[in-house]
């Protein structure tokens, strides 16, 4: 194993254990997955663990057929969600989909995320709603049509289902999941207040810009490392 792909790995990991710490762990069905660099394979779980049992040693390399190339077991079966989407977005390095309470309820009243906090405005002109819902996803084509509605976005409410982020690096998709479960929650709870008050187009694209600097994103990214591995000592010694 190389550098970059011991330390794709590495976040990886600290991924399942920073989004299960924040309530987004759905038994077994929600998935992560990493690409490999320049390939089509990338790195996931087993199938039937929880977020909370990943350890190093369980994550599992797999081709974009889900065959399992590397580990043991095989992956989730619904993971056309995330192949179809790393053959349209070769931009995209990690992909995140989840089940966090806020997530669900907004995309079950058939809405999408607002700009209406500073932070939230890190999806300002960047999320879509996935206005379908065909069952379980069990082949590429609902993965092509889920690929489709994300286009070149970084986040995708999935209606009567639950959320989806991607980003260029597993810290940037880690950190858009986590904020968007919160600003999700923060919405509906103002839509229960009151009219919503968006941001002024120009505020939000300024706070965007910033949220997205990438010092930024690894100042946020190291926190939320240090602050899961205080209370999950086993992932030091993946450091």
């Amino acid at each position: 194993m190389n550098e970059a792909e011991g330390r794709l790995k590495h976040d990886l990991l600290h991924a399942y254990h920073i989004l299960d710490a924040d309530g987004q762990a759905s038994g077994i069905a929600g998935h992560l997955t990493a690409r490999l660099p320049g390939a089509d394979r990338f790195w996931s779980h087993q199938w039937g663990v929880g977020f909370d049992e990943v350890r190093a040693d369980g994550l599992i390399e797999a081709d974009f057929d889900l065959n399992t190339t590397r580990g043991q077991g095989r992956v989730n079966p619904t993971l056309h969600i995330h192949t179809r989407i790393y053959r349209a977005r070769p931009d995209v390095t990690c992909i995140i989909h989840t089940h966090g309470k806020a997530g669900v309820a907004l995309g079950c009243a058939g809405m999408t995320l607002e700009p209406i906090t500073q932070t939230g405005a890190v999806f300002h002109d960047d999320i879509a709603l996935f206005d379908e819902f065909h069952g379980i996803v069990l082949d590429t084509n609902e993965g092509d049509a889920i690929a489709a509605a994300l286009g070149g976005k970084r986040g995708l409410l999935l209606k009567n289902h639950g959320a989806l982020v991607v980003g260029a690096s597993v810290a940037e998709a880690c950190i858009g999941m986590t904020v968007l479960e919160w600003a999700a929650d923060v919405q509906l709870r103002a839509a229960a207040a009151g009219p919503l008050q968006k941001l002024d187009p120009a505020a939000a694209a300024q706070s965007k810009k910033f949220l997205l600097d990438a010092a930024n994103l690894g100042l946020r990214w190291d926190f939320l490392k240090r602050t899961i591995a205080r209370s999950r000592p086993f992932l030091g010694e993946t450091s």
